[in-house]
């Protein structure tokens, strides 16, 4: 019974936020849904290959938003963008490896905006091991504060603990 005016691209990630819409808006009670975009382990040809995917990602999520304004739903939604890895700072001759820290944004009509952590020093005396960005707020903090806030639920048994609470949504 989905119907839509919002044209998703044709690409995974577009198609997967298209599918967590249908169901969304089906309203079978599922709440939380989980859409994957392949690609981002790439250890060399960055510069070209990474624009693509944030272009596509982008993309995605802004006709996913605008699908659940336009069904009046907007305020039922909070993105979590996030990678299950960092890069290292160091090339290794033919890109990066794997690191300790990345980036991770929190999107949505309830979302308070701004930047919830510091930016990681990039002076190499500061680094992880001498290879890593040493990372300003532990990735726990923000699925701890998105659970207890949004999903008012208590974080401590599902991450391990309690941890600093940032404030990111209305």
């Amino acid at each position: 019974k989905y119907s839509s005016d919002v044209e998703y691209a044709d690409n995974p990630i577009a198609k997967g936020l298209r599918d967590v819409a249908r169901v969304h808006l089906a309203d079978l009670g599922t709440r939380i849904f989980y859409a994957h975009h392949l690609g981002y382990d790439h250890h060399s040809n960055i510069g070209t290959a990474h624009p693509k995917l944030l272009s596509e990602l982008s993309g995605a999520i802004m006709d996913f938003l605008q699908d659940m304004r336009d069904h009046n739903v907007a305020d039922e939604v909070v993105i979590l963008v996030f990678s299950e890895f960092g890069r290292r700072i160091r090339d290794n001759g033919s890109g990066t490896d794997h690191g300790a820290g990345g980036g991770s944004f929190v999107i949505g009509d309830p979302v308070k905006g701004g930047l919830f952590a510091e930016y990681p020093s990039m002076n190499p005396s500061d680094w992880e091991s001498g290879e890593d960005l040493r990372y300003t707020v532990d990735f726990r903090s923000l699925y701890a504060s998105l659970l207890e806030q949004w999903m008012d639920m208590d974080a401590a048994p599902i991450v391990g603990g309690t941890f600093e609470q940032l404030q990111l949504v209305n």
